[in-house]
């Protein structure tokens, strides 16, 4: 977690991130300070780096499938299960992390500077 967000409160968090996610900015020009100080903390990573937590979880993802493939074959339900369920996981985090999409975390930037520039 970014440390700009650590002086928000959990939903805040959140809510910052669904915006970066979405390419968007909040009406609260408070949440659209902390959400331009995130934007600019991913955007400050090297490119490698992205790449590389953006595709971990896909690669992560695709290693538990296989190792669940002798489970499901051998009867081990829990071990599938518990495999399904962290898959998913990893699935929604590549879904809903701002690292995978720097487009819209640049939308929500700029957006966020208009919301912050329309109160001065």
């Amino acid at each position: 977690m970014p440390h700009h967000l650590r002086n928000l409160s959990i939903i805040n968090q959140y809510r910052v991130c669904w915006f970066l996610t979405r390419g968007e900015a909040p009406a609260d020009p408070k949440l659209a300070a902390a959400t331009l100080n995130v934007a600019g903390s991913y955007q400050a990573r090297s490119r490698v780096l992205s790449a590389l937590l953006g595709w971990f979880p896909v690669v992560l993802a695709t290693s538990l499938i296989v190792f669940a493939l002798p489970g499901a074959l051998d009867g081990q339900v829990e071990k599938v299960i518990l495999l399904a369920f962290i898959v998913l996981g990893l699935i929604v985090n590549v879904l809903f992390n701002p690292w995978t999409r720097p487009r819209n975390v640049v939308k929500s930037m700029e957006a966020s500077r208009r919301i912050i520039d329309s109160v001065r």
